[in-house]
């Protein structure tokens, strides 16, 4: 137990540098300047791909089209990924000019496999707009949202602009776990950014210009991957243009989305983004949640050797080590949410740090099982 006990202070020790080096560089992440009225704004396309979505499809396209921005020069792009419901029907009731609805394979059935890449990529192909918006059919876009990302573009340097998402927030304590771990990794992935040392997005609240995109095939040879339209074509972007991705650290921008509903949703999600990491190239990309993963084991082990030999040395060194993380991700989490102006979150934050320490660890686990996972009526 002497080794085990070593390597849990170890690894809790480098993970305290970690929290406190990720929670600097979130702090210097600086706002840009609005466009200048001189300066000529450009044409935006929100492309969106929607797959069975009809509880949500009419709030996401009306957000989308309440945007504070010159008509002339917005298009909504509507991608139906072979909806078993009537989410196509809806959207095509919509009548504005901006609002373009296209279908994506055989209607009403799937046939086609990896096919949100696919719908994504046929949207942009045929979009008209200079940058790209993405969100989701399940997400809410606020009014000055384009107009706040389209500020970052003014930099010519900047090629995409990632930005953030929050959970809907609802009563429970499912709610609530998803809100603080959204908020966190949310944190997390802005401060690897700006740090250019890991890179990860949301495909919820993305903008690129479209020349990037097109340069280059994004979903090339990852297609059969239910998950990764985001870090995909991250990584691409990254490796031309190495400083041309930002995060926008803008309460304006904040895309607010759906929380899973059961627990068994919400795991099926989490493996279908885990299975997206086993063929990310991004060695920081992979060390990271792998050095988080080993320091959660370690501390969790020696907390139960400590409980089966009765070892009260043992159990203090875990304790002291849970006691450290759990301060650390206390400030970091008290960062995110005031950023996110997520309420009340000190009540939840013990039970929901527990769980999400056991969740991770039974994740990692998971994520190299061949599971197979369910994405709206589809096997991924």
């Amino acid at each position: 137990m002497t080794i085990l006990s070593i390597f849990a202070i170890l690894f809790t020790f480098f993970y305290i540098l970690l929290i406190i080096y990720l929670i600097y560089q979130w702090n210097r992440i600086s706002f840009p300047e609005l466009v200048k009225s001189s300066v000529t704004e450009p044409s935006v396309s929100i492309v969106i791909s929607a797959r069975n979505e009809e509880e949500h499809i009419i709030q996401c396209i009306q957000s989308c089209l309440n945007q504070n921005y010159p008509a002339h020069l917005l298009e909504i792009i509507v991608v139906d990924d072979q909806s078993e419901d009537n989410t196509y029907e809806l959207v095509e009731a919509i009548e504005d000019s901006r609002l373009v609805l296209m279908r994506l394979g055989v209607y009403r059935r799937t046939t086609i496999k990896g096919s949100k890449k696919k719908a994504l990529a046929y949207g942009i192909n045929h979009a008209k707009g200079d940058i790209i918006c993405t969100t989701d059919a399940d997400c809410i876009v606020p009014q000055n949202w384009v107009k706040n990302l389209v500020a970052y573009f003014a930099d010519p340097r900047i090629k995409l602009v990632t930005a953030p998402v929050k959970v809907v927030e609802t009563r429970g304590f499912i709610n609530r776990f998803q809100s603080l771990d959204f908020s966190g990794n949310g944190l997390v992935n802005a401060a690897g950014i700006h740090a250019k040392q890991f890179y990860l997005a949301n495909a919820a609240n993305l903008a690129y210009r479209k020349e990037v995109f097109l340069e280059d095939d994004a979903f090339e040879n990852n297609y059969n991957i239910a998950s990764g339209d985001d870090v995909f074509l991250v990584e691409k972007i990254r490796k031309t243009y190495p400083d041309g991705i930002c995060f926008a650290k803008s309460k304006e921008v904040i895309v607010e989305t759906q929380a899973m509903t059961s627990w068994s949703s919400f795991i099926n999600q989490r493996l279908r983004w885990a299975g997206k990491m086993g063929i990310v190239k991004d060695f920081n990309l992979k060390a990271l949640p792998a050095f988080v993963w080993l320091q959660r084991v370690l501390v969790y082990a020696l907390f139960y050797a400590g409980i089966y030999y009765s070892d009260v040395n043992v159990l203090m060194i875990s304790f002291s080590c849970l006691i450290l993380q759990w301060l650390l991700d206390f400030i970091l989490q008290m960062d995110a949410c005031r950023f996110y102006n997520i309420k009340k979150w000190e009540f939840w934050f013990i039970p929901v740090e527990f769980l999400h320490s056991i969740y991770f660890i039974l994740l990692g686990i998971l994520s190299w099982l061949p599971i197979a996972t369910d994405w709206k009526g589809r096997k991924v």
